[in-house]
């Protein structure tokens, strides 16, 4: 009886909802013209899920990602991150959110170039108001992780696109996040590296945490738990089961 209750509950926190757009959507001014970037959208991002948003440039699903990440606000419908609404939040509440709940790995890595790739990871810790110390224990401990403890004093411009996408992740980890964004992360690599980064993707979701991975490479769909397709601004959901009867 405990053993199924157990279960029970550790089937219940990996499909916790973690973030969700309910009706939400983008539009941009320029001059008398109206340029919609994303059009009413309803996606929930749940634990446990490695969520692939599929689309060509443009067709909005960086938008998408934008409004999971906090980093735009919606100008229609609304955007949830762990039962909290944010649309009427301020920035420095935005801010707050992006740096205690989500980790970004993003297509160019986005390393700080003078710094080592520990500096790189201590950095989030360090915003976060951790001693210098403390920050340096855990970014060791989070590249070690991703394999990378050997080049942990190396500069981001000494290392491979390869270790600069470990880093990258190990600094999208560091804060323990509960969610995980990543922008075009495979789009500059062959299909072995692709699959190198994506199974260590598919890791963080089975270890609960909330993955989204936004592409237009669709040697991705077979690491995905359910897809949605964007399009022209707007989008389908179809579970990966489905997607593939469909072939």
């Amino acid at each position: 009886m405990i053993v199924s209750q157990n279960i029970a509950e550790n089937f219940k926190e990996k499909n916790r909802i973690i973030a969700k757009v309910v009706d939400a959507g983008k539009e941009y001014k320029a001059g008398d013209t109206i340029i919609t970037a994303l059009k009413a959208s309803t996606v929930e991002l749940k634990a446990g899920e490695l969520l692939l948003i599929i689309g060509p440039s443009g067709s909005g699903k960086t938008t998408l990602l934008s409004l999971f990440g906090c980093i735009i606000y919606p100008s229609f419908g609304e955007v949830w991150i762990d039962n909290l609404k944010v649309n009427d939040l301020t920035e420095s509440k935005l801010a707050e959110l992006r740096l205690t709940k989500i980790g970004f790995i993003f297509q160019r890595f986005n390393l700080i170039a003078p710094l080592t790739a520990l500096e790189n990871v201590m950095m989030p810790l360090i915003l976060q108001g951790l001693t210098d110390k403390d920050a340096r224990v855990k970014a060791a401990t989070a590249l070690d992780k991703v394999g990378m403890s050997d080049r942990m004093n190396n500069l981001s411009n000494d290392l491979s696109g390869g270790q600069q996408q470990r880093v990258a992740i190990a600094r999208a980890l560091v804060t323990n996040p509960e969610m995980v964004l990543c922008d075009e992360p495979t789009a500059s690599l062959d299909l072995a590296s692709a699959g190198i980064v994506m199974r260590e993707l598919k890791d963080l979701a089975k270890q609960g945490k909330a993955v989204a991975v936004v592409t237009h490479d669709a040697r991705l769909r077979p690491f995905a738990d359910r897809i949605v397709y964007v399009l022209d601004g707007g989008m389908s959901d179809i579970p990966v089961e489905e997607e593939i009867a469909l072939k």
